[in-house]
């Protein structure tokens, strides 16, 4: 039995450096390397916070949601990391939207999945949701201010990446919003239309 939620510190919206990286950027402005610093220390949060929120999933399904999440967060880490140090990444777009609609389905499969304690939690998913809005417009706001074409076009793909975190995480809240208790009944149909990642591949936010 994977535990219930207890409470989850949101990751805050970073500041201040990140140690070492200083010391190994190269051919950026002063400008655009704080701005790769402080990035850095918002996916390393996200992902520890992703990976406290699988830990105390409510069931298999959900934990396998929020480790997703949690490896897209140190991917980006290291996308960032690779920029700041060779002025290169192999961060290229996620099938994440799909994973996730295979899990709902087979979730919405399973009698034996508790959803009274999942909706107990939507107040965190919420906030996890509203933290990738808020991550994905910093990304679109960073990626205008930034001087290097390379960082700019990272930063780019990187929002629309946390684009499809946001909707993976509404259509979770909804998912749950809809179940009743029982085995496999819903209030209304859940038909996870949104969870396709070529809507927002190549998306200009």
């Amino acid at each position: 039995m994977v535990p219930r939620v207890a409470s989850t510190v949101a990751p805050r919206l970073a500041c201040g450096p990140v140690q070492g990286l200083a010391q190994v950027v190269r051919g950026y402005s002063t400008h655009d390397e704080g701005v790769l610093e402080y990035l850095l220390k918002v996916e390393k949060d996200g992902e520890e916070y992703y990976r406290d929120l699988a830990a105390k999933a409510p069931n298999k399904g959900f934990q396998r949601i929020f480790t997703m999440l949690a490896d897209e967060e140190q991917k980006h880490y290291a996308a960032i990391e690779d920029m700041a140090h060779s002025g290169e990444t192999r961060l290229g777009k996620s099938t994440i939207l799909g994973v996730t609609k295979t899990i709902f389905e087979e979730v919405r499969a399973d009698p034996n999945v508790d959803f009274l304690s999942s909706k107990d939690q939507l107040a965190v998913y919420t906030e996890a949701r509203d933290i990738e809005a808020r991550n994905r417009d910093e990304y679109v706001k960073r990626a205008k201010s930034v001087k290097d074409p390379k960082v700019r076009a990272l930063f780019e793909l990187v929002a629309a990446e946390e684009q499809k975190h946001y909707v993976m995480l509404d259509e979770l809240i909804q998912f749950i919003g809809k179940a009743e208790p029982g085995s496999g009944r819903w209030t209304e149909s859940a038909e996870f239309n949104r969870l396709d990642d070529d809507l927002y591949d190549n998306y200009k936010y």
